[in-house]
């Protein structure tokens, strides 16, 4: 019989499962094939360099796939480009990865800690006697004492168990992936705040250049009907359009749910959930994949101190994930409060309003 599953191996999942590992404990963490050849999400902060090294983590390297971001450029709250060198940074600088390269990496790290990897999806999970009976797409079967769900924003065995999805303000982003040239030459993220959203671009380590808009679902909607459209809009910005002149981008786009949100309650009888799958963050914080990582060390910290007979490290990790939300929320009100150009207009309008206190969000 396994400590653990897991179910989810993206950085969350294999984190906890690299961590229970190392603690000695029988992990079995589980995931689907990708079903795409980019994952969006690349952006990787310095200060996620830090917590990788503390868990013996691989970090990339200046000759590796992954490619050095050297700060921000950003329209915010004016016309004007802002700045910021990660140069000063004490955390040094950001990487733009290969995503599914990175994922790969710390599935690797994971088995060679003693856990144990399948290709495989969770299609139920039953709990008898204090004991998971596990059942996956492949007919096989695993029991485990402790089950971690980090199957990401869908939160699918959390919510299997009853508990609720609360959701901030629905925020759809649609991306394109360009078609790279030599003349693109951004080493920086840029971020573009226009009337009905805001845009962020970046080049992928593919010399791909990566553009995409956030917006409302109801005008997200119009757009992904029509690349056409989408690629008009791109070209309306100011400074993005300007980073990429004459790219022709790949179809189709991809549609992401890029809304802010939580479950009910980050834990219960035999489980808990980590990662998106716990809480997902509006991608202007630049908070998710760090998030991912510390959280995904949590809860293997987590359920490794419940196997030594400490219950009450449940209660400490729901607190931390409480508190990591209410500095999020914080951050999130800040950063949309500050652009204050168009105030009568829907998005900003929205985001504004959604943002003026701390709240437990809308079930989904």
């Amino acid at each position: 019989m396994w400590d653990t599953v897991i179910a989810g191996a993206g950085p969350a999942g294999s984190v906890a499962a690299h961590v229970l590992a190392r603690k000695g404990r029988q992990v079995l963490f589980v995931d689907a094939a990708p079903r795409h050849t980019i994952k969006v999400g690349e952006a990787l902060p310095g200060a996620a360099l830090r917590l990788l090294r503390s868990l013996g983590l691989p970090v990339p390297e200046g000759q590796g796939p992954h490619t050095p971001i050297g700060g921000n450029l950003s329209s915010w709250g004016s016309e004007d480009l802002v700045a910021t060198d990660f140069f000063h940074d004490p955390d040094g600088r950001g990487w733009r990865l290969d995503r599914l390269l990175f994922d790969a990496t710390l599935i690797e790290a994971a088995t060679s800690s003693g856990a144990t990897f399948k290709r495989a999806r969770v299609l139920a999970a039953v709990r008898d006697s204090e004991v998971w009976r596990i059942k996956f797409d492949d007919s096989e079967i695993a029991s485990a004492s402790w089950l971690i769900d980090a199957t990401g924003r869908s939160s699918c065995l959390a919510r299997r168990f009853g508990t609720k999805w609360l959701r901030d303000t629905p925020l759809t982003a649609l991306f394109g992936i360009g078609q790279p040239q030599k003349e693109f030459r951004l080493n920086r993220t840029l971020v573009e705040a226009v009337p009905q959203g805001w845009w962020y671009a970046g080049l992928l380590p593919s010399g791909s250049p990566i553009v995409g808009v956030h917006l409302l679902p109801q005008d997200a909607g119009r757009l992904a009907a029509s690349p056409a459209a989408w690629k008009n809009a791109m070209m309306e910005t100011c400074h993005i359009s300007a980073a990429f002149p004459g790219v022709v981008f790949n179809v189709p786009l991809f549609a992401l749910d890029a809304s802010g949100g939580h479950l009910s309650q980050f834990s219960g009888d035999g489980w808990l959930a980590c990662g998106d799958a716990a809480m997902s963050f509006d991608p202007i914080s630049a908070q998710g994949i760090v998030s991912a990582l510390h959280s995904g060390m949590m809860a293997g910290m987590a359920i490794h101190g419940i196997l030594e007979g400490d219950p009450a490290v449940l209660n400490r990790y729901n607190s931390r994930l409480e508190e990591i939300r209410r500095i999020y929320w914080s951050r999130c009100r800040n950063i949309y409060q500050s652009e204050t150009r168009w105030p009568n207009n829907r998005f900003w309008l929205q985001l504004r309003q959604s943002k003026q206190e701390f709240h437990r969000g809308d079930s989904d």
